[in-house]
C-alpha cells in the first residue's frame, strides 16, 4: 500500500510539472528580385530543412537577397546557387528566327528600326527594356551592349511577367527574359548570357543563414 502510494504521488507530480517550452525557430528575412522569384520555392524548402522560418523583407534589411548577376560595385558577401540563360525574345510577327550580337547591338541602340533590315519583315521594331537597375538589364548591358546606350525610345516593362506580356502582345516588339520566365507568344532568337543565381548576405553567415546556403547550393 505504501509502495503504490508514493508511485501515485510521483505520478501526480510529474504530470502536473510544467511542459518543455519548444525553442522558437530563428526568423530571417529574405528579398528576391523579380527575376529570381522562381527561385522562393527551393528557398522555402531548404528553410524547412534548416530549421528556420522566413519573412519578406526589403533589400536593404534583408538576411539574404537573390538576384541575378553580381551588382557594380560588389561588397556584401554572395554565393552561387544556380545559373540562368538571360534570353532576347521577339513576337513572332517579326519573322526572324535568330540574330546576331551585332544585329541586337543595333536594334536597341536604334540603329535598326525595322525588322526587314535585319532579315525579317517589314514590321516596326518594338524595344522593351527594364529599368537602369534592374538585375536583368544589368546583365544585358554588361554582355550585350558593352557600352552602347539603349536608345531612348524603348519602352519600360517593370518586371519579367510584365515584359512577357508586352513581347507576346505587341507585333514586332523585342524584348529581354531570362529562360525560367520565357512563356506565351514569345520566340527566343539569341542568348545573351548565362549568368549565376546569387545569394548574397549583410555579413558572414553563420547558424541557420549558413545552413540555408548549405542546402540552397546543392
Amino acid at each position: 500500500m505504501r509502495y503504490l502510494l508514493i508511485t501515485l504521488a510521483i505520478a501526480f507530480l510529474t504530470g502536473c510539472s510544467p511542459a518543455e517550452t519548444p525553442t522558437p525557430k530563428p526568423v530571417l528575412e529574405i528579398y528576391t528580385s523579380s527575376s529570381t522569384q522562381p527561385w522562393l520555392a527551393e528557398l522555402y524548402q531548404c528553410a524547412d530543412q534548416s530549421e528556420v522560418l522566413l519573412s519578406i523583407s526589403n533589400r536593404e534589411t534583408a538576411d539574404i537577397y537573390l538576384r541575378l548577376g553580381e551588382p557594380e560595385n560588389l561588397t556584401s558577401p554572395s554565393y552561387k546557387i544556380d545559373e540562368e540563360e538571360i534570353l532576347v525574345v521577339t513576337h513572332p510577327q517579326a519573322g526572324v528566327s535568330s540574330l546576331t550580337l551585332t544585329q541586337v547591338q543595333s536594334i536597341y541602340s536604334g540603329q535598326v528600326l525595322n525588322w526587314k533590315e535585319v532579315g525579317g519583315n517589314d514590321e516596326p521594331i518594338d524595344v522593351w527594356v527594364y529599368a537602369e537597375g534592374d538585375d536583368v538589364q544589368q546583365v544585358f548591358n554588361l554582355n550585350v551592349m558593352d557600352g552602347l546606350k539603349v536608345a531612348s525610345s524603348a519602352r519600360l516593362a517593370v518586371s519579367p511577367e510584365r515584359m512577357s506580356d508586352a513581347v507576346g502582345n505587341n507585333p514586332g516588339a523585342i524584348g529581354i527574359l531570362p529562360r525560367r520566365w520565357k512563356m506565351g507568344n514569345t520566340h527566343e532568337i539569341f542568348i545573351a548570357s548565362e549568368t549565376p543565381v546569387l545569394a548574397m548576405t549583410g555579413a558572414e553567415p553563420k547558424g541557420g543563414l549558413l545552413t540555408l546556403l548549405s542546402c540552397l547550393q546543392k
